[in-house]
């Protein structure tokens, strides 16, 4: 199996993990919360969603930065996939911990603000975390063909 389907198959069984949590929460907490003191709601509202009004650009820019402009100097195929996969599971990663921070919020608080703000990240790691095979396989050619071997 290639490194691209490898990617994929990643990215869609955390796609399904995460939509299969959702639903199970939304369904078994709809109404119900954990936690009722106002001042810790506040707080843990704001933690989420400020984590998710920072992680998602910063973790789109840093990817775009470090995979077009900012690839290895080195001329080995296998560094410059390595390179790739690292910041594109990074950028995955910081999607859904602004995921999770949220979905905890809504668990906890039953924060409507919460689930709307997981929808978001679903729809953020949905439709521009969602690895392309033209895109990458491109970057790594490009790449190659940029930095000849002597």
């Amino acid at each position: 199996m290639d490194w691209v389907k490898k990617l994929t198959v990643a990215f869609w069984s955390i796609v399904v993990v995460v939509l299969i949590a959702v639903a199970w929460a939304f369904f078994l907490y709809k109404g119900m919360t954990v936690v009722n003191d106002q001042s810790d709601r506040i707080i843990g509202e704001s933690i989420a969603i400020l984590t998710m009004l920072l992680g998602i650009p910063l973790s789109l820019y840093l990817y775009h930065v470090y995979t077009k402009d900012k690839l290895p100097k080195e001329k080995d195929e296998k560094q410059i996939i390595r390179h790739i996969v690292k910041w594109f599971l990074l950028r995955i990663g910081v999607v859904v911990l602004a995921l999770s921070l949220n979905f905890i919020a809504f668990v906890s608080f039953g924060s409507q603000s919460a689930f709307l703000c997981v929808v978001i990240c679903l729809i953020f790691l949905v439709f521009f975390c969602r690895p392309n095979r033209d895109d990458l396989t491109f970057m790594s050619k490009n790449h190659q063909e940029e930095n000849p071997c002597e």
